[in-house]
């Protein structure tokens, strides 16, 4: 904030003055994780479930999508919560999806997108078995027969069989999904599980002058989210130099450790409270040792590393890797990120600033929220109480920043995650009570999580993050002057206009 006076003396004869009238003006906001391309798609081309669905529902739903959406190719949906697993699991759940589905393959990915649930079509198109897969399992009843559900890399059996999307439907999906950010004053954010098609799509968008923000590219490594056959892994890595851009910057690599803790895939230090019919204490993904060999040549090329941890187990062994990496190329590597990091142990805590890894926290559920909920079944009371410690994150000098994790939550708004931040409350007020107050953050600590924080964190903090001499002018214009409303306000925020590279992105 300052006077008008403070920049006239910045004003030539070719700069082009906006009046603002009044509104409060601030750098254009960063999302640090995303799954863009595909949230947009589904916004476009697919079923949308609600968490609240109950089993009913979700059949109703992609009934009434079939009367909708005529033809005979796949059809797609997501949202439904990992709540309804257990009804999923009786021979009735498959039976009636097939019913209104007959003959046309049909697959729904659960909110957390670590699970899918498809009809007998898809399965038998797939050639879905029920052998599992490493790092996935394939759902089977007592009787052996496939109960259509399957969690984590085993997702990748249907994704592979399901047509690669046109190229219109990609190019409208990708710019879908920047206009929707644009729209609530964000200008840059991290695609999280990138494969070498998404990265030539936004190279291609960004030398043609059609990208609005700043996109960081995560190359994936497996196909809990993201289909091989679209380029992902070792190759994708080598190549990434060909993708890079004004706007997008691509040295960044995605691993996986654990699943969620709603699946029961999500690795803890001690087992499950509730874990019914689910099998094994889940190990993590890759052992210390085995994720160390994988992450120390990207190091050393200076890449760095997202790793997906949820559970203290996953989170502590990650941490052990990068411990590894770090002894044995010693120290000014890359700063390397943990995303989820909900339930870090608290004597691991200290360790992200000792070893450099970010806390890229999201989905934003730090609040009192029907997954929390049912987490706490899943865990027990006393172990879900400890989720979200972002405050001891922040007192314990390391750097974190803030995502959506979009689709996992239906909006990419990022106004109700920041001012949860500071509230521990829910933004939608439809759930009472604070969680953990004591690990609110002020607002100017929140603020840096999704501006700042996050442009650093990108590679880009010289050219964006703050409004200052030689940055690209990324800034929006807002409502409300969030420095005098309530906190609880803030998540009703709307943006009026925003500007990327000085130039005009949005208007509402």
């Amino acid at each position: 904030m300052g006077a008008s006076e403070a920049v006239d003396t910045h004003i030539g004869r070719e700069t082009e003055v906006v009046d603002g009238l009044g509104a409060f003006v601030m750098p254009g906001l960063l999302d640090s994780h995303c799954h863009a391309v595909e949230a947009a798609r589904a916004d476009l081309y697919e079923v949308r479930l609600s968490g609240t669905d109950g089993l009913d529902d979700v059949i109703r739903s992609v009934g009434d999508a079939l009367t909708r959406l005529a033809g005979k190719g796949w059809l797609k949906g997501a949202g439904w919560s990992i709540r309804l697993i257990d009804q999923m699991r009786l021979p009735g759940a498959l039976a009636a999806l097939d019913q209104v589905t007959a003959d046309r393959p049909m697959v729904l990915r659960d909110s957390s997108h670590h699970a899918m649930f498809a009809n007998s079509a898809a399965l038998r198109i797939a050639d879905v078995s029920a052998a599992d897969v490493k790092g996935g399992l394939v759902d089977r009843r007592a009787d052996g027969s496939l109960s259509g559900l399957l969690f984590e890399d085993a997702c990748g059996l249907i994704d592979r069989a399901i047509p690669l999307d046109e190229d219109a439907v990609r190019r409208r999906s990708a710019l879908h999904a920047v206009s929707t950010y644009n729209s609530f004053g964000v200008t840059g954010f991290v695609q999280a599980a990138t494969t070498e098609m998404t990265m030539k799509l936004f190279s291609d968008l960004d030398r043609e002058g059609s990208l609005s923000a700043w996109v960081a590219t995560c190359i994936a490594t497996d196909t809990i989210l993201t289909p091989e056959r679209e380029g992902i892994g070792a190759e994708t890595i080598a190549r990434r130099n060909t993708y890079r851009s004004h706007h997008v910057v691509v040295d960044f690599v995605k691993f996986f450790m654990d699943g969620v803790p709603g699946a029961r895939t999500a690795s803890f230090l001690s087992p499950y409270a509730l874990r019914e019919g689910v099998g094994a204490e889940p190990a993590p993904f890759h052992s210390a040792e085995a994720l160390s060999r994988l992450i120390q040549p990207l190091d050393a090329n200076g890449i760095h590393v997202k790793v997906h941890a949820v559970g203290d187990r996953a989170i502590r062994e990650t941490l052990d890797a990068i411990a590894s990496v770090r002894h044995q190329n010693g120290g000014g590597g890359p700063q390397h990120s943990i995303a989820h990091l909900s339930y870090i142990s608290d004597a691991d805590i200290p360790r992200l600033r000792e070893l450099d890894v970010a806390a890229d926290l999201c989905p934003p559920l730090w609040f009192p929220n029907a997954i929390l909920q049912a987490n706490a079944v899943a865990l027990g009371n006393e172990r879900a109480d400890r989720a979200w410690p972002i405050g001891d994150i922040l007192r314990s000098g390391a750097t974190a920043v803030l995502g959506t994790d979009w689709p996992i939550v239906s909006s990419p708004n990022p106004w109700p995650g920041l001012a949860a931040l500071v509230t521990r409350e829910d933004p939608s007020r439809c759930v009472s009570g604070v969680f953990r107050p004591d690990q609110a953050l002020t607002l100017q600590q929140a603020l840096r999580l999704c501006t700042c924080n996050v442009a650093a964190y990108m590679g880009i903090g010289d050219r964006t993050g703050s409004i200052a001499c030689g940055k690209s002018a990324d800034f929006a214009f807002l409502d409300r002057n969030l420095l005098e409303v309530r906190p609880q306000d803030i998540a009703d925020t709307r943006v009026s206009k925003t500007y990327f590279g000085g130039r005009l992105v949005y208007s509402r």
